[in-house]
This record gives C-alpha cells, structure tokens and sequence, in this order.
C-alpha cells in the first residue's frame, strides 16, 4: 500500500513534468510515435498480408484457423518492417550520418519483442489446439 507521504511526494513530481510548454516543444514531442513508422497502425486488408496468410495457412496444413494464420501473417510482416528500419539504420551508421542512431536502434528491439510474443502465441495456440 502506497503511504500518504509517497502520494503526496508523487502529486509534486507530478506538477513538475507536464510535458513541453512551447510551441516548439509540442509540435516536436507531436512526432515522437512517428520517428520510425513502426508505431503506426497497417491496413489489414492489404493483399499481401491475406497472400501471406493463406501461404502459412497452405504450409500448416487444415488444423490453421484463418484467424491463426493472419496472426502468423502479422507477426512475420512486423518483424520484416523492424529489421527493414534496423537495416537502414545500420547502413545510415556506417555513413556516420545520424547521432542519437544507437539509441534509436536500441529502441527497435520493443517492436521486435511485440512481433515475436504474437507469433509465439498464433504459434502456440496452433500447437494447443491439434494436440
């Protein structure tokens, strides 16, 4: 249980880190998600994502529900589009073009977890239910 000093320690911390306060501060901070396009949402009606699905769906054979599939289809797509940033990153590296580039490579590794905890799942579940 939280003590009342830490609550009230926690509501002056709190009226301190408000976010920026200029204009210029909040149209940076507006692109913070945007850096590298991993944060956006993908259309799911993409053709290629349903062609992958159904090639999954193909080499797994009847037990592959639609839904297992495009979960599998999402989770190898999200995974290219990471290694994809990585790579350029990589490459802009090695020109010793961009600063901030190590941190911002570090960063990718939250997208790449999140693609391959979907995948585990699909995966798992597809072994949960044929056996």
């Amino acid at each position: 249980m939280t003590s009342h000093r830490q609550i009230e320690a926690n509501r002056r911390n709190a009226t301190r880190s408000t976010g920026p306060k200029t204009a210029g501060g909040k149209a940076n901070s507006s692109h913070n998600a945007l850096r590298h396009g991993l944060a956006c949402c993908i259309d799911d009606e993409d053709r290629e994502l349903s062609e992958l699905a159904d090639a999954v769906a193909a080499a797994l054979g009847p037990m592959m529900s639609s839904e297992l599939s495009l979960d599998v289809a999402r989770s190898k797509r999200e995974l290219s589009r990471v290694r994809a940033v990585r790579h350029a990153m990589l490459t802009e590296l090695l020109g010793a073009q961009m600063s901030g580039c190590l941190k911002r490579l570090n960063g990718l590794d939250r997208y790449e977890r999140a693609a391959l905890a979907r995948q585990k799942r699909a995966l798992r579940s597809l072994r949960g239910g044929a056996g």
